[in-house]
C-alpha cells in the first residue's frame, strides 16, 4: 500500500523534476533524427538520387508522419493518465510503441499486486513499472548490439528452409505475450470482460476498414482502446 490517492500519486508522476529528467533523453533521439537525416541526404547521390529526388524524399516522409503522430498522440493520451505526461512523453519517444510499454506496465502492476490504471496504482507500482519498462528495452539494446549484424545471416538461413518461419514466429510470440495479459485483466467482473472484448471487436472491425482507407490503419490501436475504456464505463 502506498498511503497515497490516485490524484496524489499523479501529481508527482507529473512534477516538474520529472519533466527535467526526460528533456535532456528526448533531446538526444531528436539529435540522432537530425543525424540520420543529414548522413542520409548526404549520402544520397552515392546511390544514385538527385536533389529533387532527395526534397520529394524529405517532403513526403515529413507529410507521411504526420497520420502515424497523430496516432502516437491519441495512444499516448491513455498511457499519460497511469504513468504520467513526462514518462510517457519519454518513452513513446524512444520506443514508439505503446504495446510494448502497456504490457511492461501491466507486468510492473501486476508484480505490485495491484491492477493498471486502479486506484490502488500508486507511486511504489510506478517506480515499479519505471523499472520493468526500462528494463525490458535493454534486452532490445543489447541484443542488436551483439548480434544485429548477424541476423541477417539467420534470417536468410531459416528462410531457405520456410520463407515465412521467421515472420510466423514473431507473431506468434507476440500474440502469447498480449494473449497472457489480456486474459489476466478479463479476471475481476461482467465490464472488464466487456471491455477486451469490445476492443477486440473494434480493432478487427477498423483493420476490415482500414483495407479499404489504408490512412485510417494508424489509428486502430488508439481507436480501439479508447472504445473499449469508454464501453467499460457504461458497464460499471
Amino acid at each position: 500500500m502506498d498511503y497515497m490517492t490516485n490524484k496524489e500519486y499523479l501529481e508527482i508522476a507529473n512534477d516538474p523534476i520529472i519533466w527535467i529528467l526526460v528533456i535532456p533523453t528526448v533531446l538526444m533521439v531528436m539529435y540522432q533524427a537530425y543525424l540520420f537525416m543529414k548522413r542520409s541526404i548526404k549520402a544520397g547521390p552515392l546511390v544514385g538520387l538527385t536533389d529533387t529526388d532527395l526534397k520529394t524524399a524529405v517532403r513526403v516522409g515529413a507529410i507521411c508522419s504526420i497520420g502515424p503522430g497523430l496516432s502516437m498522440f491519441t495512444i499516448m493520451i491513455a498511457m499519460m493518465s497511469i504513468l504520467g505526461a513526462p514518462f510517457a512523453w519519454l518513452r513513446l519517444s524512444i520506443i514508439g510503441t505503446v504495446t510494448t510499454e502497456m504490457l511492461g506496465a501491466t507486468a510492473a502492476a501486476k508484480a505490485m499486486g495491484v491492477d493498471l490504471a486502479s486506484t490502488d496504482f500508486g507511486i511504489i507500482a510506478f517506480a515499479c513499472a519505471v523499472w520493468v519498462i526500462t528494463l525490458n528495452t535493454w534486452g532490445f539494446f543489447i541484443f542488436n548490439l551483439l548480434f544485429a549484424h548477424k541476423l541477417e545471416t539467420v534470417r536468410t538461413a531459416i528462410e531457405k528452409r520456410d520463407i515465412n518461419l521467421f515472420n510466423a514466429v514473431g507473431t506468434c510470440v507476440m500474440i502469447g505475450a498480449i494473449a497472457m495479459f489480456t486474459a489476466g485483466q478479463m479476471k475481476g467482473g461482467s465490464a472488464r470482460i466487456v471491455a477486451v472484448l469490445a476492443s477486440a471487436a473494434c480493432m478487427l472491425l477498423l483493420m476490415q476498414i482500414s483495407k479499404k482507407v489504408p490512412k485510417l490503419q494508424e489509428y486502430s490501436l488508439g481507436v480501439a482502446m479508447l472504445a473499449g475504456m469508454f464501453i467499460a464505463q457504461l458497464m460499471v
